[in-house]
């Protein structure tokens, strides 16, 4: 399947942001961290989107680059192969949701069957993780 980035943002259902939005207003806080790869069309798709959240809510996004290359539009990146939370991957893309209240990761998204599906579960896994 072909989207191109315009397509896929018009395609985001407006309960992502709203969770997100609901998620950073709680005290505890959220992040995502982003596990990908620059050749890697999905977590290029994904990318925008969740700098889209970013820029929105204030959640930050740390990139776990697997290639050490960015993902743009996220130009700074850690070590995807040395963070003690992403060593592990095999497969990209994986998003983590962080919850600085409990200091643990609470939710993990991985791999993309339709983008739709993968937004609708963030959605639901950003709004799980601001009311723990």
């Amino acid at each position: 399947m072909s989207m191109n980035r315009r397509k896929f943002v018009a395609a985001l259902p407006a309960a992502l942001l709203l969770s997100a939005q609901k998620a950073n207003a709680s005290p505890s806080g959220l992040g995502v961290i982003f596990v990908a790869q620059s050749t890697c069309p999905y977590c290029a798709a994904i990318a925008p989107v969740l700098k889209q959240l970013q820029d929105e809510t204030g959640i930050d996004v740390l990139l776990a680059s697997m290639d050490l290359q960015p993902v743009l539009p996220f130009t700074s990146f850690e070590d995807g192969l040395r963070h003690p939370l992403t060593a592990h991957f095999q497969s990209v893309p994986q998003v983590l949701i962080f919850n600085g209240k409990h200091q643990r990761i609470t939710h993990h998204v991985g791999g993309v069957r339709t983008m739709r599906h993968f937004l609708s579960r963030l959605s639901s896994a950003l709004r799980e993780s601001s009311v723990l």
